[in-house]
């Protein structure tokens, strides 16, 4: 499916790195979710801010009927800890990928969490 990433990144000094590829991670994780749920993804928006001490990441894809899927990244952390997920401003666990791409086992979390709402959902009738 095709859809634009607006990204905006801002800059402040020399740049510190983050524990993950972010720009790829914000695409598996758009492509990933945009395959699972069969929709095409309202709007996909990567906000970055880099300066000398650290560098904070906001990946956020709203999708029709599902909700909005956010996963943020913090690399003043390492990578296990440096990772949060959302669905609809909710916590979601995820289980940190050993291989693999980080974004589409994001996405594989987000999947499942909305299942469970869904289920939730159901069972409250």
């Amino acid at each position: 499916m095709k859809f634009k990433i607006h990204t905006a990144i801002g800059h402040d000094g020399t740049v510190a790195q983050s524990p993950i590829d972010t720009h790829e991670a914000a695409r598996d994780f758009a492509d990933k979710l945009a395959h699972l749920f069969s929709v095409q993804p309202a709007r996909v928006i990567h906000d970055e801010y880099r300066n000398s001490e650290y560098v904070w990441t906001n990946v956020t894809v709203q999708l029709p009927v599902i909700g909005e899927a956010v996963f943020s990244v913090d690399s003043r952390k390492d990578a296990r800890d440096a990772v949060r997920l959302y669905l609809d401003n909710k916590p979601t666990p995820f289980i940190w990928p050993e291989a693999g791409k980080p974004g589409e086992a994001l996405a594989e979390a987000i999947g499942a969490a909305a299942r469970e709402r869904d289920a939730r959902e159901a069972r409250r009738g």
